[in-house]
């Protein structure tokens, strides 16, 4: 009897997908976004996006992961308490043949290179991740997908106010350890349409600012915002058991800058497989910084887990900046530009600074002849 048979998967043929040791993978809709997480999200895993402030950059990722699905015919479930998901499927980038480039400025003869004329003739630094992949799709934010394909398209929506008459919630979810009425019903949504589901295509699962302050709101059994937090660990502890080992790929944005306790976010990512951060530079000091002008933010890579390997995905960079075009999300490496100009604080330095008599220093005025 042979040791080894060889196994045939049919996720490969899932349009949309490629395999990875033996998992399929889908993409993001950003390719720097999956060339630095490892080359796309796996299925069967929970990716999770902690949002900046305002959660103006988060909902352009949460955009792209279903514009990407509706440009492969993935099946979609797109929920969110905060804003209506037939609203924000209505703004899904196009996808387009080719990356779409910004109009840029022409360089002038004082934007040349000043600190040396050797330098000019040198290449410039590869910055952007991902500009040559094999997955995925391009798009173009100045434009929308048309409501005719939209409609078209496999999406099923989370209902804004989650009042489900069909099942009797208040006899139900206590049955569990989820003390929230909310939390319960989207689990037990996701788990019909896991169910659902045929099993030959991807799903994607789509949450849009999950735990926010309008979940507690909307949910008459809690008072304290802090304790919410607790139902949310328990929320993604049951969600990772529910995909596992399935063709499904979820996306979740957590406003983690409202949770106060940091131990609520780490065992959060603790059930989640990757996890980024988004750092907005809107509101803060950085904005007018000079170092940071040619970025919106920094991006950070929380965690990442290796699955069905050995050997974990190294990312090629860890200092990560972001920028939102006007027509596409990238993320480059971070680059601080050199000072080129000689400040009047420098100037005054060194007009006024004397070496120390202590080392034998001494100003010309005090030699006597």
């Amino acid at each position: 009897m042979r040791s080894f048979r060889k196994f045939i998967d049919i996720s490969t043929h899932i349009n949309g997908t490629k395999v990875k040791n033996n998992l399929p993978y889908v993409s993001s809709g950003i390719p720097s976004l999956d060339h630095i997480v490892g080359g796309g999200i796996p299925a069967g895993s929970i990716f999770v996006v902690e949002e900046d402030v305002l959660g103006v950059y988060s909902k352009v990722l949460f955009k792209y992961f279903i514009a990407e699905g509706v440009a492969c015919d993935h099946e979609l479930f797109v929920t969110s308490l905060d804003e209506d998901p037939h609203k924000i499927t209505s703004e899904l980038p196009q996808p387009c043949a080719l990356p779409p480039e910004d109009e840029k400025a022409p360089s002038t003869d004082a934007e040349k290179m000043k600190i040396a004329w050797r330098y000019e003739g040198l290449s410039q630094v590869e910055s952007s991740f991902g500009s040559n992949t094999n997955l995925g799709h391009n798009f173009d934010l100045s434009r929308y997908i048309d409501a005719d394909t939209i409609e078209k398209s496999k999406i099923q929506y989370g209902t804004t106010t989650w009042q489900d008459s069909t099942l009797s919630w208040q006899t139900t979810m206590r049955r569990g350890k989820l003390k929230s009425a909310l939390f319960h019903k989207l689990l037990r949504n996701i788990y019909e349409t896991v169910l659902r589901s045929s099993g030959t295509n991807m799903l994607r699962l789509a949450i849009h600012s999950l735990g926010s302050p309008i979940w507690m709101a909307m949910d008459s059994d809690d008072t304290e915002f802090q304790n919410y937090g607790r139902d949310l660990i328990m929320f993604m502890y049951y969600l990772r058991i529910l995909i596992r080992d399935k063709n499904v790929a979820v996306f979740i944005t957590i406003p983690s800058h409202l949770y106060e306790d940091p131990i609520i976010m780490k065992k959060v990512l603790y059930s989640a497989h990757n996890a980024v951060r988004i750092e907005s530079f809107a509101g803060s000091e950085k904005e007018t910084n000079p170092v940071y002008k040619d970025y919106h933010g920094l991006f950070h890579i929380t965690k990442l887990t290796a699955l069905y390997t050995l050997v974990p995905f190294v990312p090629p960079s860890l200092d990560l900046a972001f920028k939102l075009k006007r027509k596409k999300f990238v993320i480059e490496k971070l680059h601080i530009p050199p000072e080129l100009e000689e400040t009047s604080e420098r100037e005054q330095d060194d007009i006024t600074a004397t070496p120390s008599t202590a080392c034998g220093g001494f100003r010309k005025k005090d030699i006597d002849f």
